[in-house]
């Protein structure tokens, strides 16, 4: 069981900001960080990114939680630390990662010139960092992920209602997690693949049509596979629940002429997983979940590539490099149940992600703030003028792209930020608050009230 009790310390520090970019992804585990950050007296805030983006020149001294330091977080980071905030890295996207090559290419050279400590899963990308040279004295720590908290055993009883509510509509399924959004876009309608503006165009035309080749390649595999599949799994349904940044529409496709196919996007992907009785995925973080939670993976290969497919997710489980294999694999799951994790896949699962069955990630995290004296207030506030200064600043880019956007409205676009951020307000964090202690035994009186549209307070 996860620890019980966190440490309680009292100091005067910074408010710690956690921006929340999609909701059902990331707002559970960051709500359960911002609980045990609170828990040792920091001030905590989170919300929508957007809004606590907008609301930068007029934030209270705090340090800023980024889901990485990709190159379109540069501006950002600079403003946070002209304006005497303090920025941390909680590195969501290295753990699988398209080739290291590529990762580091979405980085501006100086990518962490304005961050103050950076975060990983694990020792793997701890160790790709330190390698990239682009760290240059920052303090790089393995410390895992609030995603992976909410995995582990202690913290199934926060998911047990959902869990159950799946599992009464759709009965014994088979989930595929589709993560095919550079490919299958639904903001472009096409493809989507962007790397830092420092990359020479040639290397960025190299990149891009290696990695998108294949990509579309196992797509139009695994297209002609979900067919297949739901006839052979026939009458226990085949649930396909594709990334936010997919268009659905070719998996509504086979949804439409197969009658037990169904194409949802519902809520966090974790009871989704727990639910499941196996998993079908190629290359998608959900394996590496589903492996962790216990839920069997069968990693679909009908197209392979020494350069570009990922080691961690596809070892997961089960691989399978034809259709029948994977058909087969699936079957063999669901008639006699699941086989243990091999040493050597344990193995590789800890040194990817550091996580321990009886601590959370999200209080060892804490404990890196603490060890790094993140947060301490001796940091001044930057001076008045400066912030007038920045917050016309900011305001006139925050109106040019208001306008911009009227200009040319882009109606897919809007859909896509309405799908990754639905809404937040106190009750909805409450009710989730209300569980975590209960599971936990932890956060005494803690709760959530709203200080504007989508932000809230933790006190």
């Amino acid at each position: 069981m996860p620890q019980m009790n966190g440490p309680k310390m009292a100091h005067n520090r910074k408010t710690l900001m956690f921006p929340v970019e999609i909701l059902s992804r990331e707002f559970d585990s960051k709500l359960l960080l911002a609980l045990c950050a609170r828990e040792r007296n920091w001030k905590v805030m989170i919300g929508n990114m957007t809004a606590i983006n907008a609301a930068v020149p007029r934030l209270p001294p705090c340090v800023y939680f980024s889901k990485s330091a990709r190159s379109s977080n540069a501006r950002l980071f600079a403003l946070l630390k002209e304006l005497g905030h303090e920025v941390v890295v909680l590195d969501e996207e290295v753990l699988v990662r398209q080739t290291d090559e590529i990762y580091l290419m979405k980085h501006e050279k100086d990518a962490l010139r304005n961050v103050d400590l950076v975060l990983t899963w694990g020792a793997d990308s701890r160790e790709l960092w330190e390698r990239s040279g682009m760290a240059d004295g920052v303090p790089v720590q393995d410390a895992g992920n609030p995603r992976i908290d909410m995995l582990l055993p202690g913290l199934r009883p926060y998911h047990r209602d959902a869990i159950d509510g799946i599992r009464q509509r759709f009965g014994d399924f088979v989930l595929f997690n589709s993560n095919f959004g550079t490919v299958n876009n639904r903001v472009t309608g096409a493809e989507r693949f962007n790397l830092a503006k420092w990359v020479d165009e040639k290397d960025v035309e190299a990149q891009a049509s290696g990695f998108l080749g294949h990509k579309r390649a196992i797509y139009e595999q695994f297209r002609l596979l979900m067919p297949k599949l739901a006839e052979a799994i026939a009458p226990r349904i085949l649930l396909i629940r594709p990334h936010p940044a997919e268009d659905h529409a070719a998996w509504n496709e086979i949804a439409a002429a197969h009658g037990n196919v169904r194409v949802v996007f519902e809520g966090s992907v974790v009871p989704w997983i727990a639910a499941a009785k196996v998993l079908v995925h190629n290359g998608c973080t959900s394996a590496v979940e589903a492996a962790i939670a216990g839920t069997p993976v069968v990693s679909y290969r009908p197209v392979t590539s020494a350069r570009f497919d990922n080691s961690l997710p596809n070892s997961a489980g089960t691989e399978c490099f034809s259709e029948g294999e994977a058909i087969s694999a699936v079957l063999r799951v669901l008639e006699h149940g699941a086989q243990p994790l091999s040493a050597q896949q344990t193995a590789m699962l800890h040194r990817f992600i550091a996580f321990d069955a009886d601590k959370l990630s999200s209080d060892a995290i804490c404990d890196a703030m603490d060890r790094h004296g993140i947060g301490r207030m001796e940091e001044r506030r930057a001076a008045l003028g400066t912030r007038l200064r920045i917050a016309m600043r900011h305001r006139a880019k925050q109106l040019s792209r208001y306008l911009k956007g009227l200009k040319g409205r882009d109606l897919k676009r809007e859909d896509y930020r309405k799908l990754k951020f639905s809404g937040l307000t106190a009750e909805m964090a409450n009710a989730r608050i209300d569980v975590l202690k209960h599971t936990l035994g932890r956060f005494g009186t803690t709760r959530a009230h709203e200080v504007s549209k989508d932000i809230l307070e933790l006190r």
